[in-house]
């Protein structure tokens, strides 16, 4: 396909200004800035106690508590490196212990009061800290050797107890420490005025409280290990899915459990809850759970095999999997069941046609690209295999007009992430990515920009993440620029925003720390879809339309970006291929330097996209075809990729997506089919 000779993007001329710093940045400078006065202060304390000053001791020492508390409040990465420097929180505090202990040596005697009263409440301290520390150790590790956990079964008849109250568990290693402040100002307060009274009380406050706090936990955490044998477990877990007799269920499992990988779930969840057959999600790391979106159809997790080969679902036949990984293989030998790859996006990616997938009865690809990419690969999955059930999770992308939709011209930027070695390094950050968010900014025409990164960009690879990092302060210098200060959501959308994410964070809450503990999970499901559908428009209303935008956060989502814009600038990933529905022009990074020719032949998607170089050259090509679209020359070629890439409109993915599960059960019904108990003979 030949591609016209583009002159090189036009750069203007950028006016002095300080980039304006982020939320993000500023949380990370503040991190610093605190820590840096945590260190000082304990310095400060090993100078008093050299110098036997009681008044430096007593300003460190409360310098060192409120900038504890400030990091732990902002939640400061900080932390983290802290604790890696052998620094952690617990270390702080015996730190902090001992330096008192000298100071009272050197200002006072060794064998005074104060030091013998100190000695024994801080012992007494550590060892209510240690029982309190293991008895909700003990409790959590009995519930976690529990075969499964669930959602939207009624396993009640189990008598499963709650845990203990969350302010007993949350953050205790911290409420616990923070305990030895009253033993600490005691002991401060007998030095200064030579009263032993004061750190008498300040030790009996201390043990008192912690003493108490133990007491206080005991009834909880002893009605929390009071748990069913796994045999009675998994007997009434069998009942429960006896009742409910799921038929198709979706498999996941991931060794690295992060929220970032659950989107491989999550796509599929809306898609799953409207197929005619009774679906169920099994799960196998129980923090996935966490990450696990609402959602009507009963979830399963089971961490060990053992277990999940005793999980009975007799008229399961037809299991999906969204990722490839290696405890597939406890599912995949149910023989009675047909396994489908479904992944988790479609591709020019090696990961959407391994040689793997071979294992599986059938792979369901979006169009007719999917179906080549495997047939390219000898020897790799038969034909008949292959099933095209399109992509249900873009129904709701917005089709092009043929011109622009927005006030202001919008181009969205969605790079995908470094990848797991540098040799599936397929991301334009680290390349390009400056170079074209400056070209966007100082082009001639006015364009709105929405940065949305792949949610692991600069996860493994530290130039990715600081790419990433200066992109995000570019486009907020432009805001910056545009408007004369850094912008963010107006402060009254700002609040409810907030009060919305903390409605959909109490909704979505379950177990004892929840406010709505009788919602049924189709209700709960309904109430954070709804909230979210609220936080998604209030987003884009709460910024003028020239702003540009950083998307990195659950709301707005990806199809949400893709609708507010009129241009894509990404990859190759499936970001792209999803993109194509939309028919609008897109552009895709060529940073190889193959000849075009040869770089579409490779890349299907590339096919109806115009190609940048690492240079950015070709882009003016791109944003003349969206701004004029009588010089979208590729316009043609989408209408003819999109059916190549995601099937026929018509019928539509949804429901092709339900017509291959139906097919697929029927076959597994017709292959194995249900054996029902004899019935007992009646006696003469």
């Amino acid at each position: 396909m030949p591609v016209p000779t583009v002159a090189k993007p036009h750069h203007a001329t950028f006016k002095e200004g300080r980039p304006a710093m982020g939320k993000q940045r500023r949380q990370a400078v503040l991190g610093v800035l605190i820590s840096g006065a945590l260190v000082l202060s304990f310095v400060a304390m090993m100078t008093s106690v050299v110098i036997a000053s009681l008044p430096l001791f007593v300003y460190a020492a409360t310098t060192s508590y409120v900038a504890d508390l400030l990091l732990h409040n902002a939640q400061s990465s900080t932390l983290d490196r802290l604790r890696e420097s052998r620094f952690g929180l617990t270390i702080r505090f015996l730190i902090r212990q001992f330096l008192l202990l000298a100071l009272c040596g050197s200002i006072v005697d060794i064998d005074s009061f104060v030091v013998q009263i100190s000695t024994v409440g801080f012992l007494l301290l550590f060892v209510l800290q240690l029982a309190y520390s293991g008895m909700l150790k003990q409790v959590r590790s009995q519930r976690a050797a529990l075969p499964f956990t669930t959602r939207g079964l009624d396993v009640e008849a189990l008598d499963i107890r709650r845990m203990p109250h969350p302010f007993l568990m949350s953050k205790h290693v911290r409420k616990m420490l923070h305990l030895d402040i009253p033993l600490v100002g005691g002991a401060l307060a007998t030095m200064a005025t030579d009263e032993g009274r004061y750190v008498a009380f300040g030790g009996i406050i201390t043990v008192s409280v912690a003493f108490l706090a133990f007491l206080a936990l005991i009834p909880g955490a002893r009605n929390a290990l009071v748990l069913p044998t796994h045999d009675e477990a998994l007997d009434e877990l069998n009942r429960q899915l006896a009742d409910y007799r799921p038929q198709v269920a979706l498999y996941f499992t991931f060794a690295a459990v992060s929220k970032d990988f659950m989107y491989q779930v999550n796509m599929w969840l809306e898609s799953l809850e409207s197929l005619d057959l009774r679906p169920v999600i099994v799960l196998r790391e129980r923090a996935t759970l966490r990450f696990l979106d609402a959602t009507s159809v009963p979830v399963v997790c089971v961490p060990k095999a053992e277990y999940l080969a005793r999980v009975e679902m007799p008229e399961l036949r037809v299991t999906l999997y969204p990722g490839n990984a290696g405890k597939n293989v406890h599912m995949l030998q149910r023989a009675e069941v047909k396994h489908v790859f479904i992944g988790h996006g479609d591709s020019d990616k090696l990961a959407s046609s391994n040689r793997v997938s071979k294992v599986f009865d059938e792979i369901w690809v979006a169009g007719r690209a999917g179906r080549d990419r495997y047939e390219r690969i000898k020897h790799a999955v038969n034909a008949d295999q292959i099933v095209e059930v399109g992509r249900p999770q873009l129904m709701p992308l917005h089709r092009w007009t043929g011109s622009v939709s927005n006030r202001i011209p919008t181009v969205i930027y969605a790079p995908t992430w470094e990848g797991w070695t540098d040799d599936a390094c397929y991301t334009s950050v680290i390349p390009a990515g400056e170079k074209l968010v400056r070209a966007l900014l100082s082009h001639e025409r006015e364009i709105r920009v929405i940065y949305k990164p792949h949610p692991l960009t600069g996860s493994r690879s530290p130039e990715a993440a600081a790419a990433h990092r200066r992109i995000i302060a570019l486009l907020q210098e432009g805001n910056a620029q545009r408007f004369g200060r850094n912008l963010h959501d107006s402060k009254s959308a700002a609040r409810k925003l907030a009060r919305l994410d903390k409605q959909i964070a109490e909704v979505s809450e379950r177990g004892v720390r929840s406010k709505y503990p009788d919602l049924t999970e189709e209700e709960r499901t309904a109430r954070v879809r709804g909230s979210r559908n609220r936080a998604g428009a209030l987003y884009w209303n709460a910024i003028p339309d020239e702003a540009h935008h950083v998307v990195i956060e659950r709301v707005p989502s990806l199809y949400d970006c893709f609708n507010h814009s009129d241009l894509l600038i990404g990859d190759m990933s499936s970001v792209v291929s999803d993109f194509v529905a939309t028919r609008k022009p897109y552009a895709i990074f060529n940073l190889d330097g193959l000849p075009d020719d040869e770089f579409r032949n490779e890349q299907r998607t590339a096919y109806a996209s115009y190609l940048l170089d690492s240079d950015c050259e070709g882009l003016d090509e791109a944003l003349n075809a969206m701004l004029f679209p009588e010089q979208d020359v590729m316009a043609p070629y989408r209408e003819q990729l999109k059916e190549y890439l995601l099937g026929a409109d018509y019928p539509p993915s949804g429901v092709r997506f339900n017509n291959a599960a139906n097919d697929l059960y029927a076959r597994g019904m017709r292959d194995f089919p249900i054996e029902y108990p004899d019935e007992p003979e009646l006696m003469a």
